[in-house]
């Protein structure tokens, strides 16, 4: 009997969908079936997975943390979706109360839940000295599926045949970070790109809801017709625009993981109070900057020097 194969994503960030890679593929090839996916509508996994063939469909819900009597009511909805898929077997990779109970009190005959304690409802803590991308590799090689694809890139439909722009480069450059923790002082981006549009194209990504970051940049840059902003433009757009970018720059987050995981030049800062160099599982030949041990200076050079 062939199984129906459901995963839960409750993560929400994107770099968080490239961890996953190896896991819905392992079950795609060890199963011969296509999953069905249940993601936080956060996490745009319908744009980000888009030319993937893993999944028969995805489709996407409210994982937000709401008061009690509104988390309650959302527990049964989505045991009921759970059943009403009519799976049996089930992953969830988030040890979230609010997925957990549902998954538990389902029809589901087979479920893996990663994460969880002895008891289930609680979080198991001893991998809580890994990222999650260690993480998520580790419950995943714990399944043991007899087929195994832990590449972590994604399937590009970008032409290969591409024409590249001898004397001017794509640059990508993201500014921000997830709750703004992994952010480089603006003034140092300024600085590079500065440099930059001297000869090359430079994109400039910021999340929709910070457009108070132009306020950070003179109007020569605003102005220039060798600077684009990205940050009204779709998720699908975004990714688009990495594929084709010759080098990504930026704050350890998730444009840093898509431009790692379409095998990109990527030169990434992080502060590693906040976050580790987690990127770095996805490709090898990244390049990576403390800004707690370098200082901007440094790092400013170093990245311009190999640009």
């Amino acid at each position: 009997m062939k199984k129906k194969i459901l995963v839960i994503i409750g993560a929400r960030g994107i770099g968080d969908l490239i961890y996953h890679l190896p896991l819905l593929r392992s079950l795609h090839l060890t199963y011969r079936q296509k999953l069905i996916i249940l993601s936080n509508k956060v996490n745009q996994s319908k744009e980000v997975f888009k030319n993937e063939t893993f999944f028969e469909r995805i489709i996407e819900f409210d994982n937000y943390k709401y008061g009690i009597l509104r988390t309650f009511s959302n527990i049964i909805k989505f045991k009921n979706l759970i059943n009403k898929l009519n799976v049996n077997y089930l992953v969830l990779t988030a040890n979230y109360r609010r997925l957990v109970l549902p998954v538990l009190f389902s029809n589901v005959k087979k479920k893996k839940i990663f994460g969880t304690g002895l008891f289930k409802i609680n979080k198991d803590r001893t991998l809580d000295h890994l990222t999650i991308s260690e993480r998520l590799l580790k419950y995943t090689n714990e399944l043991n599926l007899k087929k195994k694809d832990n590449n972590f890139f994604l399937t590009s439909k970008n032409p290969k045949n591409l024409k590249k722009n001898i004397r001017y480069k794509k640059i990508f450059i993201s500014i921000d970070s997830h709750h703004d923790q992994n952010n480089w002082p603006i003034q140092n981006y300024l600085v590079i790109i500065n440099k930059l549009i001297k000869r090359n194209n430079v994109f400039v990504n910021f999340s929709p809801n910070k457009k108070y970051f132009l306020k950070f940049f003179p109007q020569n840059l605003i102005r220039s017709k060798k600077i684009k902003f990205t940050y009204k433009k779709k998720i699908s757009e975004i990714i688009n625009i990495i594929g084709q970018s010759d080098i990504i720059i930026g704050n350890e987050s998730g444009p840093i993981c898509l431009g790692s995981s379409l095998k990109k030049k990527v030169h990434a800062i992080y502060l590693p109070i906040h976050t580790k160099p987690e990127s770095k599982i996805i490709y090898k030949k990244n390049k990576y900057y403390n800004a707690k041990r370098l200082s901007s200076k440094i790092i400013i050079n170093k990245i311009l020097k190999s640009v």
